[in-house]
């Protein structure tokens, strides 16, 4: 009896085992099908077979096999440059060179941290000889770029010329690339070139902007509405210490257009300063591959790019600017912005320059030794106290700029797709020791366009009589102007000092705002500041002890309009296209704890912005319903 329980058990286990066999060869039959018919992620088509991949891995050998005898053949070349002093050293590039030359000399430069060049005294002879090429590769790289915009600078037509929509310098493709090969970083069809040429008067002496454009931190609050980040990598050469001609760096910058929609740009480039005569330097930028692993996401790659800086009368400065770089569009820019983006307005060489003069005529501002008859109020009475408040409001649209950055910040998705109205809500722990009441903050911005120009929207925001008309903190009281400071030659860029006269409450608290234009679009920037913190700034005291929490504005023409501006005809093409703006929009609120932070404080945050949005469409549309939303 036992014995047949025992071969009935055994039997039932076979039959089992029989059927997951069964079931396991079929879809090991069912798997080799699918591999069939499955395609290469990389490239669309059929995955390679066993012959086809042993052929790709003998390709790879050889490629790589040539590879290393072309970097060894580079590597005795440079060392037997390097055994010969400096001053025998030239390092004279052929005109023709290019960026493909570039690419060669810097493309075994990647690492994962900063290139070292170590002291030759300390270090063994192979690791200062291995410093010493990087070094030299890279400085071939630098002077071969400063030679190509050399050429960019100098010449007109062929290489340049005049674009028919908007008259904008734009380079011609067939003749730069017969005159500098170009080498596609980005192996896909979706890449794009922009290139744009400009020339400006500045009221600076050129040692000075030389001097701001070879350190980072200058830098990058000369440039704020565009440069978000920057920061010096490494010091290659320091230069001159007069001049600064030989400097060489290697920089790291992150740019971005005024706006959360829109993606913002990175950059590891080398930047050299020569002085090619007694009152001239050129400064010219090129993009390196500095570290593979991280440079590989960031889509932008700059051909030499920069400027030329002559000294003229007057400590004044001529300054001619090429921007010229390649973009990976896998990421596509906003539909709102695209225009704006490919037609170099945002980052092109007249953005830059312009952003120059207005920082240039600031500082010229600022170091007025009197007040100025149309800077009116009486608040302000020593210039020290004018000097200290450009200073705090400078660092109020810096930060401001700086929260825009918000392409791929949705702190809360799930919130946004309700609606799916294109806010941006953001949520930070505030690490300022200035303000330890509040340790949180909440930043909601978005971006739309209007059928209006820019120059009647930038009349509405500035102006403190309509403020109530947009401002949900007015509580519905209007605001009154006490005092203004004057930052540049145009009469409507100013620093306004407001408060709220019929406030039902006794409030300690004023508003500081500044609003600027020009051709290119305007802003108004603006924060509450407590009444006896601003009176230390206004008496000249150090305007860095303050903390503000700016929100603000954005408003710029949309590439049409601007096109339409500047075309003879007045830009009658036929469409009857409304001439419109973009604007962005965006706010900053504390919050008292990480605690009180939830989903309905967000909420509260984004009925907020949702509830300006419609005020503005109300004052200036009279209700209808002509926003596009994003």
């Amino acid at each position: 009896m036992c014995y047949d329980l025992k071969t009935q058990a055994e039997r039932a286990d076979n039959n089992a085992l029989r059927v997951e066999n069964e079931r396991m060869h079929k879809e090991n039959l069912l798997i080799k099908e699918a591999l069939k018919s499955i395609l290469c992620p990389s490239c669309g088509g059929p995955p390679c077979g066993d012959v086809e991949h042993d052929h790709s891995l003998k390709q790879l050998r050889l490629e790589n096999a040539r590879l290393k005898a072309e970097r060894e053949n580079m590597s005795k070349f440079l060392a037997k440059c390097l055994e010969k002093p400096m001053a025998e050293q030239k390092l004279d590039v052929a005109p023709s060179i290019g960026p493909s030359s570039i690419d060669v000399a810097c493309v075994n430069l990647g690492g994962s941290a900063t290139l070292p060049f170590p002291n030759e005294d300390t270090v063994p002879n192979s690791v200062s000889n291995k410093a010493k090429m990087e070094k030299a590769i890279m400085l071939q790289a630098a002077v071969a770029a400063k030679e190509e915009l050399l050429k960019l600078l100098c010449t007109n037509e062929p290489l340049w010329f005049k674009s028919s929509i908007d008259r904008r310098f734009v380079l011609h493709p067939e003749s730069y690339e017969n005159l500098f090969p170009k080498v596609n970083h980005f192996q896909n069809s979706t890449a794009r070139v922009e290139s744009s040429k400009d020339s400006r008067i500045v009221r600076i002496k050129a040692i000075n902007l030389v001097d701001m454009l070879l350190d980072s931190k200058k830098w990058g609050n000369l440039f704020s509405t565009i440069v978000s980040k920057a920061h010096t990598v490494e010091v290659i050469e320091y230069g001159s210490p007069e001049t600064r001609n030989g400097a060489l760096l290697l920089m790291y910058e992150e740019m971005h257009v005024l706006s959360p929609l829109v993606q913002s740009r990175e950059f590891y480039f080398l930047r050299y300063c020569e002085q090619v005569e007694a009152s001239i330097w050129v400064i010219a930028d090129v993009s390196l591959d500095y570290n593979k692993e991280e440079s590989s996401h960031l889509g932008s790659w700059r051909f030499p790019s920069g400027c030329m800086i002559h000294e003229i009368s007057g400590g004044s400065s001529q300054v001619s600017w090429v921007e010229h770089v390649e973009v990976d569009e896998k990421i596509q820019t906003h539909r709102l912005y695209r225009d704006f983006v490919n037609s170099s307005i945002a980052y092109g060489a007249e953005r830059w320059l312009m952003e120059l003069q207005r920082m240039c005529e600031r500082f010229n501002s600022a170091a007025t030794e009197y007040i100025p008859s149309y800077d009116t109020g009486g608040v302000i009475t020593v210039p020290e106290g004018r000097r200290s408040m450009m200073k705090l409001c400078h660092g109020m649209v810096k930060s401001f700029c700086g929260i825009l950055n918000m392409s791929n910040k949705m702190d809360f998705p799930q919130h946004l797709a309700e609606d799916n109205s294109g806010i941006r809500i953001s949520v930070r722990k505030n690490t300022d020791p200035r303000q330890s009441n509040a340790s949180v903050i909440i930043t909601a911005a978005t971006s739309f366009w209007l059928p209006l120009p820019s120059q009647n929207l930038f009349d509405f925001f500035r102006d403190p009589t309509r403020r109530v008309k947009w401002d949900a903190l007015c509580f519905g009281n209007p605001v009154q102007e006490i005092a203004r400071i004057s930052t540049g030659t145009h009469p409507s860029s100013y620093i306004s000092i407001m408060r709220q006269p019929l406030s039902p409450s006794p409030s300690n608290v004023l508003i500081i705002q500044e609003s600027f234009i020009d051709p290119l679009g305007s802003y108004v920037v603006y924060s509450p500041v407590n009444v006896q913190d601003l009176k230390k700034v206004i008496d000249g005291e150090e305007a860095s002890m303050v903390w503000v929490l700016p929100s603000g504005i954005v408003i710029s023409e949309d590439e049409q309009s601007i096109a339409d501006a500047r075309t003879p005809s007045g830009g009658d093409h036929g469409d009857k296209r409304t001439r419109g703006s973009l604007l962005t929009l965006a706010f900053q609120i504390f919050m008292g704890s990480p605690a009180a932070m939830n989903l309905e404080s967000v909420a509260s945050v984004n009925s907020l912005i949702t509830a300006t949005v419609q005020s503005i469409n109300d004052a200036l549309l009279s209700g209808s319903n002509h926003l596009e939303f994003q």
